[in-house]
């Protein structure tokens, strides 16, 4: 009996794991994610702003890296979490949905040194059919002959959403070339998502407000001449 329990235990435990999903509640939304990818892990941060601007950010780990040596084509792909944005109860969400993704230091040594960064996805709005998004490269900005770094931002139109789905993203890292390639990211780094999220009137200020508009006809029609 106590063997079937430990069984039975290590099959809930197992399950748990390969389904280690989270939820992050900013007040006005929530974000359902995968905090096991690696390459990420727990959202770091969310902010908002003017005008409903809103949004969180991931801190993107050391692990995030590529070297080559001697010129050899080094190539790695590193997964960003599948996650759903949804509307909490009292807000409505809008787009665009923009992203950005930076500043990723690079550093090339020799001729023929190159480096670059792709990002490519999939997205859903309420539900809908999956989008692929197109493969787009970051820009590159140098700082000296052999540094810079990367960075890159995308929109997408997603309109009023109640939940915006990505899955299947990931980021390309590439170095080759010259004596010296590579790419290495830091905690300061940033991947961030930024939409709008505004609050519903409640019934009580529909009602003020048709009572208003009521009341300024009326004073419309006493005042127009007979």
């Amino acid at each position: 009996m106590k063997l079937k329990s430990l069984a039975a235990a290590a099959a809930l435990l197992v399950s748990g794991l390969a389904s280690a999903t989270t939820t992050f509640n900013a007040g006005a939304f929530s974000v359902v994610y995968d905090e096991t990818t690696t390459s990420f892990g727990w959202i770091s941060s969310w902010f908002s702003g003017a005008a409903g601007a809103t949004g969180f950010e991931w801190s993107v780990d050391p692990s995030v890296n590529v070297t080559s040596i001697g010129g050899a084509p080094v190539s790695a792909t590193f997964a960003i979490p599948d996650f759903t944005i949804s509307a909490n109860a009292g807000y409505t969400l809008s787009g665009p949905v923009k992203s950005s993704l930076g500043n990723i230091v690079y550093f090339q040594n020799g001729a023929g040194s190159t480096t670059s960064i792709t990002a490519t996805g999939h997205v859903s709005v309420n539900g809908g059919p999956s989008t692929l998004l197109p493969s787009s490269p970051l820009t590159q900005t140098p700082s000296s002959p052999s540094l810079g770094f990367f960075s890159g931002s995308s929109s997408f139109a997603a309109g009023n959403f109640s939940s915006f789905a990505v899955s299947g993203a990931s980021i390309t890292l590439n170095a080759s070339g010259g004596s010296f390639a590579a790419i290495g990211a830091q905690p300061q780094n940033k991947l961030k998502f930024e939409f709008t999220a505004v609050p519903v009137p409640e019934p009580e200020t529909y009602a003020l407000l048709l009572a208003g508009l009521g009341v300024v006809g009326l004073l419309a029609r006493r005042r127009r001449p007979y």
